[in-house]
């Protein structure tokens, strides 16, 4: 009996740890909006798959990417704090913006 009580306990917890473990995103990887300072919106993924942002034909200039780039990762300066190791996705991100339609 407590050979099955064990078996069972252990199976919960191997179960719940697996299913956790698939759950999880990691908060270095997500999809924003953001609005540029010259009334642009555009849709940004941070360490995300090129897929994640609709492809437009829209260009950006090095001003706008750059301002892009800085609101879309705010998130990450949040989450890693003041210290971080390089290279990492919180300190040298992935992030491709396009315009929302």
């Amino acid at each position: 009996m407590k050979s099955q009580s064990f078996l069972l306990a252990l199976c919960a917890v191997a179960s719940f740890w697996a299913a956790d473990s698939q759950a999880a995103q990691p908060n270095y990887a997500y999809s924003t909006t953001v609005h540029l300072s010259d009334g642009k919106t555009l849709s940004c993924a941070v360490n995300e798959p090129l897929t994640a942002v609709r492809a437009t034909s829209t260009t950006l200039t090095r001003r706008e990417t750059n301002e892009a780039d800085v609101l879309a990762t705010q998130r990450l300066r949040l989450v890693s704090g003041p210290t971080s190791a390089y290279p990492s996705p919180y300190t040298a991100p992935n992030v491709t913006c396009g315009a929302v339609s």
